[in-house]
């Protein structure tokens, strides 16, 4: 009996269809890679993107913006070669781009998810939040950018701590830090749940740090970074902390005023 030989084949090919040099060489490939010069674009088209995302990942890696007519010429190159396709969700100007191997209709509701993403990224980074706070926390402010819509918990951990901080340095400044400290363990400070009430009850010129509605709502997010920071056996998405983000950009606004 015979048995059937297996074969592998490894095929590879560049954007426009061509590997090999005119005279078919192709040991170029097996040349040092320089590090930091290949995979700028690894994994960016595992979910959709558009042409800015694809510009920003350029900019971060080399420094450099390129124009939007350079990636949509590689993107067509792409596309062409069958490596990516493009969507394009109704009421947007752009395409997004996206791996072949995903539908169309997959792609449109993970799109969906991002515009929400988003959106909430845009206040939550808004000029004048980021002027309030960035001579405090600018470190935190740069790691919650890297990772806001990519990963729940670095995400959550971080609102977590910036609002701690935030609770911490505006009661300092307005000669209240005594309130925060934990009168069991001297030299020690209460948790953020007990925080989170002193800066509801505490006022200043009458007003309280943070007005109770919103103190009562960000309990969420102290949640959530906690379930991150805590339970090895859950993980947070960002599903569950975008509905959050009103309340705790709210928060920020609230505290940042008292700096």
């Amino acid at each position: 009996m015979k048995h059937p030989r297996k074969i592998i084949v490894h095929i590879a090919t560049s954007a426009d269809g061509f590997i090999a040099r005119p005279d078919g060489n192709v040991a170029w490939l097996d040349r040092p890679r320089p590090k930091g010069h290949y995979g700028v674009l690894d994994g960016l088209f595992d979910s959709p993107v558009s042409s800015e995302d694809v510009i920003r990942r350029i900019k971060e890696k080399f420094g450099k913006r390129w124009k939007t007519s350079y990636v949509q010429t590689y993107m067509r190159k792409f596309m062409e070669a069958g490596v990516i396709h493009a969507v394009k969700p109704v009421g947007h100007k752009g395409n997004y781009w996206i791996l072949a191997s995903m539908k169309r209709e997959q792609a449109l509701k993970v799109t969906g998810k991002k515009r929400k993403v988003l959106e909430v990224e845009e206040e939550l980074f808004s000029e004048k939040l980021t002027k309030r706070l960035k001579k405090t926390f600018g470190r935190e402010l740069e790691e919650l950018r890297d990772n806001f819509g990519k990963n729940g918990n670095c995400t959550t951990f971080l609102l977590r701590k910036i609002l701690g901080k935030l609770i911490i340095i505006a009661f300092g400044k307005n000669e209240k830090d005594k309130l925060l400290e934990d009168k069991t363990q001297p030299g020690g400070g209460v948790g953020l749940k007990e925080m989170i009430e002193t800066a509801a009850r505490e006022k200043l010129h009458g007003v309280p740090f943070l007005i109770p509605k919103t103190a009562n709502e960000i309990k969420g997010i102290k949640f959530l970074g906690d379930t991150a920071v805590h339970n090895p056996l859950v993980g947070v998405e960002m599903n569950t902390i975008v509905p959050q983000m009103p309340f705790i950009i709210t928060a920020y606004e609230e505290l940042a005023k008292r700096l």
